[in-house]
């Protein structure tokens, strides 16, 4: 993860970012790229229609990822306890920032390894995504959300970014979320892909990408 601004709330870039979502030092190094791409765009750009109007940028450079595996008879959801600065000890679920060069269902399994070292998982893309308004930098940030299907045998191994961890129901996991719109995501989930199987064009075929 890095510290980009998450729908969960806060920005991972500079200051505020939600699943925890901030993730700090690896931000540092994308957010320098990832502004290269911007820096001719102004903050606040008028609409062409309406010269006296303005728009509010939206940047779409991380992704959040929810992962489950199933314990007796139900699903459960991973939740993760931010250790960094940002959202210091809320629970949140995975999420990060896009490195250069990336597909974005490419961080989400970077991500996944990096902060849980889970290497075995069955990756969907959801149909949903986290936004997030950043109030001190004026823009929207909105990141694709993934689902991710692993064995109930895989170990966690937390990296510096989060505390403790835990595999919560999915009721457990909302009463845990750190912001609004964790739940919602949450439920989205769990109605989707936790209470029905999902459909076959979302799973990303990783072996032949």
């Amino acid at each position: 993860m890095h510290d980009t601004v998450n729908a969960q709330g806060v920005n991972r870039a500079n200051q505020t970012n939600p699943s925890g979502y901030s993730h700090q030092n690896k931000q540092a190094n994308r957010s320098t790229q990832a502004n290269q791409s911007t820096k001719d765009t102004p903050a606040h750009s008028t609409d062409a229609t309406d010269p006296s109007k303005q728009t509010v940028p939206i940047r779409c450079e991380g992704v959040a990822v929810v992962l489950m595996k199933r314990c007796l008879d139900q699903y459960h959801v991973l939740m993760l306890k931010r250790a960094g600065r940002m959202l210091h000890n809320e629970w949140c679920y995975i999420g990060g920032g896009i490195e250069h060069g990336e597909k974005a269902w490419e961080a989400a399994l970077r991500e996944i390894r990096e902060e849980t070292g889970i290497t075995e998982v069955r990756l969907y893309t959801s149909n949903q995504f986290e936004q997030f308004y950043s109030p001190t930098e004026d823009y929207i940030y909105m990141a694709p959300v993934f689902v991710g299907y692993v064995n109930e045998h895989q170990p966690v191994q937390l990296n510096h970014e989060h505390s403790d961890y835990q595999w919560m129901t999915f009721e457990e996991a909302k009463q845990h979320a750190a912001l609004p719109g964790i739940d919602d995501t949450l439920d989205f989930v769990e109605k989707h892909f936790a209470k029905k199987a999902p459909s076959k064009w979302l799973q990303i075929n990783i072996e032949n990408e």
